[in-house]
């Protein structure tokens, strides 16, 4: 290539990396990114104060986005109430995550299983509440609740798979459905919210139950 076309070569590709605004591309995308993860925070913080249908006004309001901005980045309410949602999940991974799955003294495992349940409802029990109010208006937002649901059912018999495989299949599959129950986000939630029970009430309770169905 001689220096002429190196110049010409040069300066398509500057050219296709500023936008119709003169703002480099990828200046464009990471702003983009900064104001949805933006107004996915706002719509988290009013989850966490117990505004469980926050709308799309009030979203732009908090986060100092014009709704002009939400609707490119958001096609409804719906969308950005699941996208909130979904950012959630992700960020929640880690809370529940279960070193050594199913390996390990009933005890431990019981214990482990326990307290992270209790982290997860301890840190994401609004977005919880939040996802349950919005389900039934939002068909994607009840999906994720279903995923969510599943994954945890999952968990719990991972963890006590050397419990109930000892069981008769009847025995097996009613102490998993009473397992499941007992440690789903909802009977968590009825237990610290409706119950007032404290943080240590609520592991013993939880304790207690599935010790009883799987010792």
């Amino acid at each position: 290539m001689n220096n002429v076309d190196q110049v010409v070569s040069s300066g398509a590709e500057n050219a296709a990396d500023v936008g119709d605004d003169g703002e480099p591309v990828d200046g464009r995308v990471a702003r983009r990114q900064r104001n949805i993860d933006l107004v996915i925070d706002s719509v988290l913080e009013m989850f966490a104060e117990e505004a469980m249908f926050p709308t799309i006004e009030q979203a732009a309001s908090r986060s100092g986005l014009s709704l002009r901005s939400l609707y490119r980045y958001f096609a409804d309410p719906g969308e950005l109430l699941e996208a909130s949602i979904r950012r959630s999940r992700e960020r929640g991974i880690e809370y529940g995550r279960l070193h050594n799955i199913g390996v390990g003294p009933f005890d431990e495992r019981l214990n482990d299983f326990v307290d992270m349940r209790l982290r997860i409802y301890n840190a994401f029990g609004p977005v919880y509440r939040a996802t349950t109010a919005n389900a039934a208006r939002h068909p994607r937002i009840r999906d994720e609740r279903a995923r969510t649901r599943n994954d945890m059912s999952k968990q719990f018999e991972l963890q006590f798979a050397p419990e109930l495989t000892k069981l008769k299949p009847a025995e097996r599959a009613a102490a998993t459905s009473a397992g499941d129950v007992l440690t789903n986000m909802d009977s968590l939630d009825y237990l610290r919210q409706h119950r007032q029970l404290t943080v240590a009430e609520t592991k013993a309770t939880l304790k207690a139950g599935l010790e009883a169905l799987l010792r």
